[in-house]
């Protein structure tokens, strides 16, 4: 679809600005990032694809926009997931726990999600985009499809009655969680398309554009296949992920947030960072509602994925420097490694990036020890703090 409305981009013109995210000759060193993403997510760290894979396609200027929105997105998350759960856990999943599956059809909750994402979608894109000749133009495309998305949500009740009469109550939920997933799906692969795609032209004939979906279905279709890999441990680690009533609830809450920062703006950023802020927020929001669990544990469980994310952002930044510059010390005869090397400022924050990795290291080989998590989650506090007021340039 992005292909066909946007002149050939199926990236969703998430590549468009060129000065951030030029068009480059690919260069063997292009291909160890993906290389490096696959090592790195074998051993289950949540590593964000955006960043190990832009980074060294984007500028500085590419690089800190994608970060900035990356971290907003974290914040942002967490604050929805925390504000979301303290009102659900005593309702909602409080009733997921002591009912079964079948006990009750929820009718009417299709409808009033498709109402949701309706008149976000006829609201929210006007509040928060400027008022350019092209914005204006999707704002009006929007709001013509806020009715059609209403007109679907009462389509899927019409065939979930059918389907709770033959199969039973359960039905309901099932194809509710189905089509919470195809959103959370569409919306996912509209951020991360980008990371795909910037391996080849900007504008890609039918053929090129065709061939390269059917390869990332193929290795979708494997990793589903798979269960999600040891990665999907970070989501198994978490509280009342199992059963399907929950998981509707984060499908529709991660895609909801990950359509927002869609329509904020076009540059790219950390998917990963979105889910990982709104799984800290629930854990939160249950630790805080819930005396059975406990508020240290959700701490620990926050740092430790934000700890492990952050390992693979600053091996990203570190690919993104380092590579391009090793290769045109291999191929360049007079090469000078003072005019090459990027600003001050930006070698600054990647020197306090890489020297960060010693306290979380230093957590991560104990995380039990609480002194060690708030000095680890304080020092990454502070760091994202400072990147905001003095961003790299």
């Amino acid at each position: 679809y992005s292909w066909v409305i946007n002149g050939g981009d199926p990236s969703w013109e998430r590549l468009a600005n060129t000065k951030k995210y030029p068009e480059v000759d690919i260069q063997w060193y292009h291909t160890l990032p993906p290389l490096m993403l696959l090592i790195i997510t074998r051993f289950g760290v949540p590593v964000s694809t955006s960043f190990m894979v832009l980074t060294v396609f984007a500028t500085v200027g590419g690089l800190t926009s994608m970060l900035t929105k990356s971290l907003i997105g974290y914040g942002l998350a967490f604050v929805v997931g925390l504000a979301v759960y303290l009102a659900v856990t005593n309702t909602l999943e409080k009733y997921f726990r002591t009912h079964p599956l079948d006990h009750r059809a929820p009718w009417g909750l299709a409808t009033a999600m498709a109402i949701l994402i309706a008149a976000a979608i006829y609201f929210v894109p006007e509040l928060l985009m400027e008022p350019t000749e092209k914005n204006l133009g999707k704002i009006a495309n929007w709001k013509a499809s806020a009715p059609w998305l209403i007109g679907i949500g009462l389509i899927m009740e019409g065939l979930s009655f059918l389907a709770v009469q033959k199969f039973g109550k359960s039905a309901y939920w099932i194809i509710l969680q189905w089509i919470t997933t195809a959103y959370l799906w569409g919306v996912w692969l509209i951020q991360d398309f980008a990371n795909i795609f910037v391996f080849l032209p900007r504008e890609l004939t039918a053929l090129q554009g065709f061939l390269g979906l059917a390869a990332i279905l193929a290795l979708l279709g494997y990793t589903f296949w798979n269960k999600g890999g040891p990665v999907q441990r970070i989501l198994q680690a978490k509280t009342a992920v199992t059963d399907i009533r929950s998981a509707t609830l984060i499908d529709f809450t991660y895609a909801s947030l990950l359509f927002l920062f869609k329509e904020v703006s076009d540059i790219p950023m950390s998917t990963t960072f979105v889910f990982l802020g709104l799984i800290a927020g629930r854990e939160f929001g249950f630790a805080i509602m819930d005396k059975a669990l406990n508020i240290a544990k959700a701490a620990k469980l926050g740092v430790s994925d934000a700890s492990k994310a952050y390992i693979g952002l600053v091996l990203s930044i570190n690919m993104a420097v380092g590579l391009p510059l090793l290769s045109r010390a291999l191929t360049e005869q007079k090469f000078d490694w003072a005019t090459a090397l990027p600003s001050q400022s930006f070698l600054i924050f990647v020197a306090i990036a890489n020297a960060l990795l010693i306290p979380v290291a230093w957590f991560l080989m104990k995380q039990d020890a609480r002194e060690r998590m708030f000095v680890t989650g304080g020092l990454l506090g502070a760091a994202a703090a400072a990147f905001f007021i003095m961003p790299p340039t």
